[in-house]
């Protein structure tokens, strides 16, 4: 489960450093899967969690930033979060469908960029199903 404001606590303790990637060459590495996940953009997919299944290309794209890293002799260790627990208040549910109704009146009219943006917004940019099946190509990667 990501921890809250970490980012920030780390910023303000001036313990995040900026340099270039070339300077861990040869060192294991440990990476926060999903958020590594998010910073692809051939991963993300606004329709994900409506249509389900992955993005076309996904393995491609990942399969090139590994490549990345095996050229900077780099072993990456991917971590990835537990079980997310469902939202407890109803409030947030009832907004959920919401925005994923709207988004399917929206594409049913035709207006694709409406839709793809409800779509967005009531879903996580990387789905579940897309983890998972990352998670499982990495493990076949080793």
């Amino acid at each position: 489960m990501r921890v809250r404001q970490l980012q920030t606590y780390l910023q303000d303790t001036n313990l995040i450093q900026q340099s270039k990637l070339a300077e861990l060459q040869g060192t294991r590495i440990g990476i926060d899967a999903v958020h590594w996940l998010r910073t692809i953009q051939g991963v993300k997919d606004p329709f994900g969690d409506a249509l389900g299944g992955i993005p076309p290309g996904a393995f491609g794209f990942v399969d090139k930033e590994l490549q990345y890293f095996s050229k900077l002799k780099m072993q990456p260790m991917f971590v990835f979060q537990g079980m997310t627990p469902a939202p407890q208040h109803q409030m947030f549910q009832v907004a959920q469908h919401e925005q994923m109704d709207n988004a399917w009146v929206h594409l049913a009219r035709g207006d694709k960029n409406s839709a793809q943006k409800c779509f967005a917004v009531s879903t996580s940019r990387i789905n579940s199903d897309v983890v998972y099946f990352i998670f499982q190509h990495l493990q076949q990667q080793n």
